[in-house]
């Protein structure tokens, strides 16, 4: 693996405790709360990263494995929605996506440098494994900011 893929991997290790630090602190009530119908609750983006931890671990252990495969697509909300995660704990969401995130990173430790090239066929375009690792960060930091979204937008449920 390349020098420069190794900040990285701590960068993805590091996903779940950025996870944790934005969701201390609250309530059962406030992490089942959401801003709209059909919003998320901060319950449900937890669940959904981890439905996308499953979606790209199958997705890049696709493309090291195959020759320019086809990769898994799945309907996100559908997903958050039969997940029923308001009804699970967070502890438990948190260490199903902490299991996946090390299980994965044993995996991107493991492989060349040819294999972070290798790509396979998301929605007709070509995608490498570089290029999700980063784009999951990115995902991940996306729906970081969504929770900070969702608890500024708390209602009078004192947030600590």
């Amino acid at each position: 693996m390349s020098e420069t893929a190794l900040p990285s991997i701590r960068t993805y290790r590091d996903t779940s405790a950025l996870i944790k630090e934005r969701v201390a602190g609250l309530t059962e009530e406030q992490l089942e709360w959401k801003p709209a119908p059909d919003k998320w609750s901060i319950k449900e983006v937890a669940a959904h990263l981890v439905d996308s931890s499953l979606v790209h671990s199958v997705r890049i252990r696709k493309i090291v494995a195959e020759s320019a495969p086809p990769l898994l697509q799945y309907d996100q909300d559908a997903w958050v929605t039969t997940s029923k995660a308001n009804q699970t704990s967070l502890d438990d969401i948190l260490t199903a996506f902490e299991a996946i995130l090390a299980y994965n990173v044993l995996f991107y430790e493991r492989l060349t440098v040819q294999d972070w090239l290798k790509k396979g066929i998301n929605s007709d375009k070509e995608i490498s494994v570089s290029d999700l690792f980063h784009g999951f960060i990115k995902h991940v930091n996306t729906h970081l900011t969504q929770i900070e979204r969702t608890r500024a937008a708390l209602p009078a449920i004192a947030v600590t």
